[in-house]
């Protein structure tokens, strides 16, 4: 289980990288449309198109490492108050909460997806077909479902057996690339 973990955990990472790099990329695109448009009152064609289409890819790519690395935001106001033990119960509540939501996510997704494929919807200037684009994003939160399952499972095993073994893997950031 620790080599799936390890390996989920790096792939996760790694999808976060390619998405700040598209991220990064919007910007430029964005960057240079509107120079475009102020220099040369000649806009860069498409850049909306674009934008639109690999924003959800790029917002879905960052999902996984952030349930790796159990980015999202929590209180843990009553964890520090009551001790280790709720602690850990109440980590197992937020993980299973969190695992369904993703769930609840992902599986809506497939939906989207197929009523983007039967309506052919495509991007306005460009013409790109929308569904790929859609459907990787949906790939990448099937990934998060993943990734959070094993996060729900990590939860329960340091629940009823001890110390988390994998608390440095995830806290460690170097530890993996």
């Amino acid at each position: 289980m620790q080599l799936i973990w390890k390996r989920s955990y790096a792939l996760a990472r790694v999808l976060a990288l390619v998405g700040f790099t598209g991220l990064l990329v919007l910007a430029l695109m964005t960057t240079s449309d509107v120079l475009m448009r102020w220099l040369f009152k000649a806009p860069l064609q498409g850049v909306n198109d674009i934008s639109s289409v690999v924003m959800a890819v790029v917002i879905a790519a960052c999902i996984p490492a952030n349930l790796a690395m159990k980015q999202n935001i929590r209180v843990e106001v009553f964890g520090s108050v009551a001790g280790p033990r709720l602690k850990a119960v109440l980590e197992v509540f937020s993980s299973a909460l969190t695992f369904a939501l993703i769930a609840v996510m992902a599986w809506q997704f497939l939906g989207y997806v197929d009523s983007l494929r039967a309506n052919g919807d495509r991007t306005w200037v460009l013409g790109w077909q929308v569904w790929p684009w859609w459907s990787v994003a949906t790939v990448m939160l099937w990934l998060a479902v993943f990734v959070q399952a094993m996060v729900l499972i990590i939860d329960i095993s340091s629940l009823f057996g001890g110390p988390d073994p994998d608390a440095a893997l995830r806290n460690d950031p170097s530890s993996m690339l």
